[in-house]
């Protein structure tokens, strides 16, 4: 985890298997401003690609035929942002749900 980030003040995690029966974890930590995202894909733990504003979170996960899709709300001073990761991207999008 970066040297800056520390305290944690809030959690959320999921996990899934994928195809080939292979655990995935992601836990999601705000330090009371920022979310950092952390995985588990067999190898160890390593830092994720999510780094967004926010102090509480919550996040769920579904499978499809096109793979796992992952949603990360974080709430903040200025409201909850919908984060979403699909199938196929390491990147993270803004979604469609906000309030504030």
């Amino acid at each position: 985890m970066a040297d800056t980030f520390q305290d944690p003040i809030a959690t959320a995690s999921l996990n899934w298997f994928d195809s080939s029966g292979q655990l995935h974890i992601r836990v999601y930590v705000s330090d009371g401003y920022n979310v950092i995202e952390r995985c588990a894909d067999g190898n160890g733990w390593t830092d994720g690609t999510l780094n967004v504003p926010g102090t509480q979170i919550s996040a769920t996960c579904w499978t499809a035929s096109d793979g796992t899709h992952i949603r990360v709300y974080a709430t903040s001073d200025d409201g909850t942002v919908e984060w979403c990761q699909n199938p196929g991207s390491t990147s993270w999008t803004q979604g469609a749900f906000t309030i504030g």
